[in-house]
């Protein structure tokens, strides 16, 4: 007689309840986008794990498939469906990455955190400096917003001279955060079209490391209004990056873990109000408008969700991937973006992969809707 074979083997009951808690956690990391952290902060973490607690469940379903055990395969599909919203917003396909020339009647839109035109970590050098500005010039932006814009009075590292002369024009709105007689660092808006207004929105009185710019544009007759804005990053530390090269090769220790999971409730904190600040912005706008720059925050987070709620998040639209934009030691995620107000349309989306600053500078046509 044989010997009926047992549905579920030692490695299905050693492996579910580990599926189960991954798959709780992605419910969460989809919950983390309207979940305020001020609030929630615990599922803040899950929406900055999201994209690796969603490929630990891609890799469940194709063993669930292999081991032919339907049910869980299809539980895990309803759970990964759940979130398919910040899925697109975490991972796109079938995007457009445009070409050298932009499209007729189009605007070149781009973003570039430069670092103060530096390499992560280390000093001023002409020679990086000057190969930033090529990205610059090979994309030949219409607008571009600069976040850690560093320019000096006169001399080579005159940078408002050199993306005037590049670009060919004279409008340009730069407010610095940090100066002294001889430098300045800051936030820069350049706009091959006439700047009719300008101004700068603070997130804390006295603070001025992060905060938003705008820019009103006259294009061809229409008005457009640019946000420039640089969210609070989570400001690590050497010691902070020296320990994350040891957690990559699995050597953790209690006290630095702990500093750094403060330090990232914390920018979850500040980051939130800092949109409630840009949410009221925003609101009052009564023209056509983009928002872009460094947000410093992932696609599944409340920051992104709340801030791109309502209008054209170029990457959902366009793009590509993961479409990750940070370039620095902390996992590399995407943290620059590009939206637009519904009267704009994206034709297309390009992640440019310059090693040079921490940051890969973002860029997107758009076009005025009829």
């Amino acid at each position: 007689m044989a010997t009926k074979k047992k549905k579920y083997n030692f490695i299905d009951k050693l492996l579910l309840p580990v599926a189960v808690l991954l798959a709780i956690a992605l419910l969460l990391g989809v919950l983390a986008g309207n979940m305020d952290p001020r609030k929630h902060a615990i599922i803040a973490f899950f929406g900055l794990a999201y994209p690796f607690v969603l490929f630990a469940n891609i890799i469940f379903l194709v063993w669930w498939f292999l081991s032919k055990k339907w049910i869980f395969a299809v539980a895990t599909i309803l759970v990964i469906a759940f979130g398919a919203k910040t899925l697109k917003a975490t991972f796109a396909i079938g995007g457009d990455e445009g070409g050298t020339e932009k499209a007729d009647h189009s605007i070149r839109m781009m973003t570039y955190n430069v670092h103060s035109f530096k390499l992560y970590g280390e000093d001023n050098t002409e020679s990086v400096k000057e190969k930033m500005l090529q990205v610059v010039k090979d994309q030949n932006p219409d607008i571009i917003c600069f976040q850690e814009f560093f320019t000096r009075y006169k001399g080579a590292f005159d940078t408002v001279d050199s993306l005037k002369a590049l670009l060919n024009t004279k409008y340009y709105y730069f407010v610095p955060t940090n100066k002294n007689d001889y430098e300045a660092t800051g936030l820069a808006i350049f706009s091959k079209f006439p700047i009719e207004n300008s101004g700068k929105i603070p997130f804390v009185e006295g603070y001025p490391g992060n905060m938003s710019i705008y820019a009103d544009l006259n294009i061809k007759g229409k008005t457009l209004r640019v946000y420039n804005v640089h969210f609070q990053s989570i400001s690590f530390e050497k010691q902070d990056y020296e320990y994350l090269d040891k957690v990559k090769e699995m050597n953790t220790q209690l006290q630095p873990s702990k500093r750094i999971l403060r330090m990232l409730k914390s920018a979850f904190f500040k980051r939130s109000g800092q949109v409630d600040i840009m949410k009221k912005e925003m609101a009052t706008c009564k023209t056509p408008y983009l928002i872009a720059g460094d947000f410093n925050d992932t696609p599944a987070s409340y920051v992104v969700t709340q801030i791109t709620a309502g209008l054209n998040n170029s990457f959902i639209k366009k793009g590509n991937g993961f479409g990750k934009t940070y370039n620095g030691k902390f996992p590399n995620f995407q943290i620059d973006y590009i939206a637009t107000s519904k009267e704009l349309e994206v034709l297309n989306y390009k992640i440019t992969q310059a090693k040079l600053s921490d940051h890969f500078p973002v860029r997107s046509d758009l076009k005025f809707i009829p």
